[in-house]
Formats: structure tokens, C-alpha cells, sequence
């Protein structure tokens, strides 16, 4: 053993009783061994100088028959990170994203905020480039060194959108520096990790690699609710007159669905939910759609669970004298520098052992004069959602002639061509209150939403949902602008050589809605760039031909512009991606 050997052991300590070793030449082949004792499915890879070794490693193992997460190439780095958020929306399982040093790691961008916010488990790794001169070999091969590619804090490009950072430094202490990522990731609140990996520490010649016991490296449990704190909570649902619940992404557990149920039943209690998961069924008569704003104002006790922005107050807010009740594994919001809702009962906990919990309370406390109550406000609510329903079907058909096509009518018929099992990636964002109101889920696990604010992320996640349960039919709904952001040719390219198709179907109005929206709001609806004709950005005319960007990918494409032939297009478009052709509609809808 070398001296630099000995002082590395005494350092990192020698190998557990609990490890096994797995021999390897490189470092590369060890991070790949690392990776498979993790059940790394993929590495999305848009890749660079910096990853060859990886790309060496990977080759070989698959020429020799031995395990390795697959690569999936991405032409682009935000859509490599987008189909790891979206694999893990569905799967639960970090992947593994590999970018090329500082400038691979940039070019994220906004797909790295969208998996924060999202809290998605991601290891994003990155090169880095060789600390040595020009000249000297690293691994016993000349490596050319580009000194501009190296930052003095690369890490510093994503510190603050990711939970754990860190450099590989040294192959010995590579199993511990690995397994620190994956716990870190899939502990709650999940979230991405940032990895550098040298490529001298790639390259370098081994003999093995210790890869520990995962399981002594696992997620940590997630925290059980204070009773004293839910029987607070108990006793003020029990005495409210009018309730609300705020959902935001109780529903990443599946199970927590049907726990909301029975809570929201029991009570007989309004629930809004978020468009980040499907948290409650939303054919379910207590199911009030994703806006809390029309019932603010009139609920004395409202629940809020697992949400970041539960009501916008510059548009309304909840009355003074309403109890507020908040349930959430993140509580304090860590990642945020402000959160300013008042709570009064606040219960940091994981919302699917909570809500059981709080339900059981409520029945062990609720006298016989409560019951009824609450039975009686969850018939009154039943009336008062099948009038709703009603009125959003009349809507919908009063609009099935309309041109340009309205967003109800092309929600309307989507909701009639997919089946329950179909999953629903959201992302039509101006569009997105009509989607939720007449796509109706009931099935836990079939509607997703970024939970970002950066647009884009629709393609890729379907790209990543797809390889995650490629048994499923996945159908991404985004707007134009955000088809745009979402580098169709580089996403629909990968769906075709890896055999994931998916549908696309694009709510087009020719422009940034949203950017409209807030223009209208700030300057009126007479304001200067609407009322002069002059665009001021808001509009995207002409449109590019989306039909032939598709068709450059190999992907099957339509342009609908006739109400009447909106379910024909549909369910055309679907045939072909179950032939194992990924699909986009361009659909021209009205601006609103």
C-alpha cells in the first residue's frame, strides 16, 4: 500500500462488514456499479467531453451482458432533466441526469427549478474538467485540458435549487459520496442533488469498487403528526360551519387519495386541489376544482395540506376570523426566503399518516348532533356539484361549433377519448382551469402537474412517464408557448428512437396568454400595445408549422381547426401512439 493509499484508508475508513465489492478497471465502471445498486433505470445524457468515460463504461458492460442503467440521449440538457421528473412523478425512483461541466449544468435551467418546486428526486450529475497540465496523462491516456471550461464555483451555477451538493474527489470514498446523493434525493421533501464528477476520477485505473449496503444508506421516515396537535385540529373541524381543504401534492402518496376521501366525506367539506398531483378524485361531488377563491370568504375552518401557495391574496383571502389548520412535511418552507400565510394550528408531518389519524379522531369525538351536520352538508354539497356539472356540460356543448375551437369544447372531448387509466401531464397553464373541469380522474397517479414555473416541461416529463410505464397511455397537454420551450424535435426524436410515444396536444391561441392576462390586468383592457395593434410580445404570429417540426422527429401530427372533427383528430391520434408513434395535435383555440 502507498503512503497516499494509507492515508486515504485512514481517512475514509475500510471497508464495512456490511459492504460488498464488485470489481471494476475504472472509475467510471465503479459509479456504474454504484448506480445499479441504487436501481438506476436511466442516465439521460446530453453529453460532452467530460462524459466519455461514462459512456466507455456503460458500452462495455453492455458488450460483456452485465447490468447498466440505460442512456437515453437528450439533444438538449432541460429535456434530459424534464424526463427525470418525469420518470420519478410516476416511479418514485431517482435517475440519474448527466450534463456536460458548467455550461451542460446552465443549460438546465429552468427544468432544475421546475424539479425543486416540484420536490423530484434527481441526481443531476455533471464533468468536470482535468485539474492537471497540458501533457500529462490521466489514466494512461493523454486527455486534452480546456482550462476555460472550469469555474471556481461550479456548484454555485445550482446551490440554490437543490438540496446537497458535492465533488467527487476521491474513487475510494465513492460508494459513501453516491449513496449520500440517493438518501439525500428520496428523503422528504424529495428534491434534486447536484454531483461533479472529474474526469481524472472517472478515468482512474481501479481494481474494485465497495458499494455499501443500501439499506443502511435509506430514505429517512418520514415524521408521525403530534396527536395533541390533530386532536386540536379534530375539535375545530368538528365545531365549523363551513369548512374548506387545500390540497397541493398530498397526493404523491396514492394512498392519501382515499384517505382525503374519507376525511372530506366524514366532514362533508369543499375540497380545492392543486394541478401538481391528483390528490382528489375530481368526479367526486365534494371536488371544487384548483381556484380557492370563490370559497375563501366563506369558510370559518380551512385545511390546508401540503401546499406552497394556498390562495393568492392580492385576489382574495381567507376572513379575518377563519381558523387556519396546515398539515405538511414541509412546514416552514425551507426553500423559501418568504411564506406568508398565517396559520394557527401548523403540523409538520407526512400528510398520509396524518389524515387516517385525523379522521379517527373526528370519529372518536363527534357527537350525534355533529354527525348529522356534517351528513347534511355533504348532501347539500351533492346537489350543489351535480348543478356545477350540469352547467359545465351546457357550457361546453353551447361551444361545440365555436371557432376558434373553445378550450371547454376540446377539454370536453379529450375527457370522452381517454380512459381512466390514460396519465395527464398538465402544462396548458392559462388553459388549465378548463382541463380541470372536465378532465375528471378518478384513478390516484393519472394527473400531473410541474409544480414550477418554468415552461417546457411537458414533453420531456412525458418522455420520462413513458419510460417509467411504458404499458400506459401518456398524454401531455401544453400550450403553445410551452410546446415551444419543451425542444420538440429533441424530445419527439428521443420518444421515437427509444420507443416511447406519447400524445401531445397543444391548446394553441397563438400567443402568451398569461402575459396577456397580467398586461390586461396592470394597464386595463384599453391598453396601448392591444389597443394600437402592436403585439408588444404577446403574440406568436405567424405560428411556426408545428406540424412539420413533428414530422421532422417522425412523429405522426394533425392541425385541427374544426370543432366538428376535434374527437376524430383525438382518437386518430391516439391509434397511432398505440402503434408506437409518438403524436401532436395542434389545436387552434379561441384567445381568452
Amino acid at each position: 500500500m502507498s503512503k497516499g493509499d494509507d492515508i486515504k484508508t485512514k481517512v475514509f475508513g475500510e471497508v464495512s462488514d456490511m459492504a460488498r465489492e464488485m470489481p471494476v478497471n475504472t472509475g467510471a465502471e465503479a459509479f456504474l456499479e454504484l448506480l445499479n445498486a441504487n436501481n438506476v433505470d436511466y442516465i439521460f445524457l446530453c453529453p460532452g467531453t467530460d462524459t466519455v468515460p461514462i459512456q466507455e463504461a456503460v458500452s462495455k458492460f453492455r458488450a460483456l451482458g452485465k447490468d447498466t442503467p440505460k442512456m437515453i440521449l437528450c439533444l438538449h440538457e432541460s429535456v434530459a432533466m424534464a424526463a427525470a421528473h418525469g420518470h420519478f412523478m410516476v416511479s418514485g425512483k431517482p435517475q440519474v441526469v448527466l450534463v456536460h461541466v458548467d455550461i451542460g449544468t446552465q443549460q438546465v435551467g429552468g427544468a432544475l427549478h421546475n424539479a425543486q418546486r416540484g420536490r423530484i428526486g434527481v441526481i443531476l450529475c455533471a464533468g468536470r474538467s482535468p485539474s492537471i497540465f497540458q501533457g500529462e496523462k490521466v489514466g494512461g491516456r493523454d486527455i486534452e485540458v480546456m482550462w476555460w471550461q472550469e469555474q471556481f464555483d461550479q456548484a454555485g451555477i445550482v446551490r440554490n435549487f437543490v438540496k446537497w451538493e458535492y465533488e467527487l474527489r476521491f474513487n475510494e470514498n465513492a460508494g459513501h459520496v453516491v449513496q449520500r446523493a440517493f438518501q439525500v434525493a428520496s428523503t422528504e421533501p424529495y428534491g434534486p442533488v447536484y454531483l461533479i464528477l472529474p474526469r481524472e476520477v472517472l478515468m482512474e485505473r481501479l481494481e474494485k469498487v465497495q458499494i455499501p449496503n443500501t439499506a443502511r444508506y435509506a430514505a429517512v421516515s418520514t415524521p408521525q403528526a403530534d396527536t395533541n396537535m390533530l386532536v386540536k385540529a379534530a375539535e375545530m373541524l368538528l365545531q365549523a360551519e363551513n369548512l374548506l381543504i387545500i390540497a397541493g401534492y398530498s397526493g404523491r402518496n396514492t394512498h392519501s387519495v382515499a384517505s382525503l376521501v374519507e376525511l372530506a366525506e366524514t366532514l362533508g367539506i369543499r375540497v380545492v386541489a392543486s394541478t401538481i398531483r391528483m390528490n382528489f378524485p375530481s368526479q367526486h361531488p365534494l371536488y371544487r376544482g384548483s381556484d380557492s377563491t370563490p370559497y375563501l370568504k366563506q369558510a370559518d375552518v380551512i385545511l390546508v395540506i401540503d401546499h406552497d401557495i394556498p390562495y393568492l391574496p392580492i385576489q382574495s383571502r381567507p376572513r379575518p376570523d377563519a381558523k387556519i389548520i396546515q398539515i405538511d412535511i414541509d412546514a416552514i418552507k425551507s426553500t423559501m426566503p418568504m411564506w406568508g400565510f398565517p396559520v394557527d394550528v401548523l403540523i409538520q408531518a407526512d400528510s398520509s399518516k396524518a389524515i387516517p389519524l385525523l379522521t379517527e379522531l373526528i370519529h372518536q369525538r363527534a357527537t350525534p348532533e355533529q354527525q348529522a351536520r356534517c351528513q347534511a352538508r355533504f348532501q347539500q354539497l351533492q346537489s350543489e356539484s351535480q348543478q356545477l356539472q350540469a352547467e359545465q356540460r351546457n357550457l361546453a356543448v353551447t361551444k361545440a361549433k365555436q371557432r376558434p375551437i373553445s378550450p371547454e369544447w376540446l377539454s370536453h372531448c379529450i375527457a370522452e377519448v381517454v380512459d381512466e387509466d390514460t396519465i395527464i401531464l398538465n402544462e396548458t397553464v392559462t388553459n388549465s382551469a378548463s382541463v380541470l373541469r372536465y378532465l375528471r380522474r378518478a384513478k390516484p397517479g393519472t394527473l400531473f402537474g410541474s409544480g414550477g414555473a418554468s415552461l417546457g416541461w411537458g414533453l420531456g416529463a412525458a418522455l420520462g412517464a413513458k419510460l417509467a410505464v411504458p404499458d400506459k397511455t401518456v398524454v401531455t397537454l401544453v400550450g403553445d408557448g410551452s410546446f415551444l420551450f419543451g425542444c420538440p424535435i429533441a424530445t419527439l426524436w428521443a420518444a421515437s428512437v427509444y420507443h416511447a410515444p406519447f400524445l401531445t396536444i397543444i391548446f394553441n391561441n397563438e400567443g402568451y396568454n398569461a402575459v396577456r392576462r397580467i398586461l390586461r390586468s396592470a394597464y386595463g383592457e384599453d391598453n396601448f400595445a392591444e389597443k394600437n395593434g402592436f403585439c408588444a410580445g404577446l403574440d406568436i404570429a405567424p405560428p411556426p408549422n408545428y406540424a412539420l417540426l413533428a414530422q421532422a422527429a417522425d412523429a405522426y401530427s394533425e392541425t385541427v381547426q374544426d370543432s366538428s372533427t376535434v374527437k376524430k383528430a383525438l382518437r386518430h391520434a391516439l391509434g397511432q401512439v398505440k402503434s408506437g408513434k409518438a403524436a401532436v395535435l395542434n389545436v387552434r383555440i379561441e384567445k381568452t
